[in-house]
């Protein structure tokens, strides 16, 4: 869930402090109650338009807000043109999802664009792609035929780690941040060697 599906900040309502919707309860007023011992039962029971995940909605925009999600630059590279438009808008979501720290689905999406776009060169090539071994056999062809001036490979093996992070969250936001800002590079060295680009 994302915090901002629960959360408004609106100037009309409570001055624009940030407050669930629907209410003129505000989020701090919501973490003053939970830190003061209130548990989650009795705030319910007192204040019967919140819900569970009300109160959660409001404890992860404080989270974010103290340490907001790591930039992964992918936001630089959405609008490149060197990009195919599907490779893009995964890229697109799977900014999304890293903005509210859901380093899982984000790590996904940016692994469905990847695959994507070593499987289009391969449709291209007439070469198979129907696993991961042969997206990897697609990048080591290519990087043979540039000589490896792309490092198509290493690029791949870094695609790789993210695609594990997908099955439970492996890396560390930090780590997944510095994988991401691979990607967008690898893609544009994959398909400037696909078209025979040095």
């Amino acid at each position: 869930m994302e915090w901002n599906e629960r959360i408004t900040i609106d100037p009309k309502v409570l001055g624009g402090r940030p407050a669930v919707k629907g209410t003129r309860l505000s989020v701090a007023f919501i973490l003053e109650l939970l830190a003061a011992g209130s548990s989650e039962r009795a705030i319910l029971a007192n204040y019967s338009q919140l819900s569970t995940d009300d109160i959660r909605a409001c404890l992860r925009y404080a989270s974010e807000s103290l340490e907001p999600p790591i930039d992964t630059e992918i936001d630089a590279w959405i609008a490149n043109p060197d990009l195919p438009l599907p490779a893009q808008a995964m890229l697109s979501k799977a900014d999304a999802k890293f903005r509210v720290g859901d380093w899982g689905a984000g790590s996904g999406l940016v692994w469905q664009s990847v695959s994507w776009a070593v499987g289009d060169v391969a449709a291209r090539r007439g070469w198979a792609a129907d696993t991961d071994d042969d997206l990897e056999r697609v990048v080591e062809l290519l990087d043979n035929e540039t000589g490896a001036k792309h490092n198509l490979t290493g690029g791949f093996l870094n695609a790789l780690a993210l695609r594990h992070n997908t099955d439970g969250q492996h890396l560390l936001p930090d780590e997944t941040g510095y994988y991401v800002r691979l990607m967008p590079p690898f893609l544009k060295g994959l398909f400037r060697a696909a078209d025979g680009v040095a």
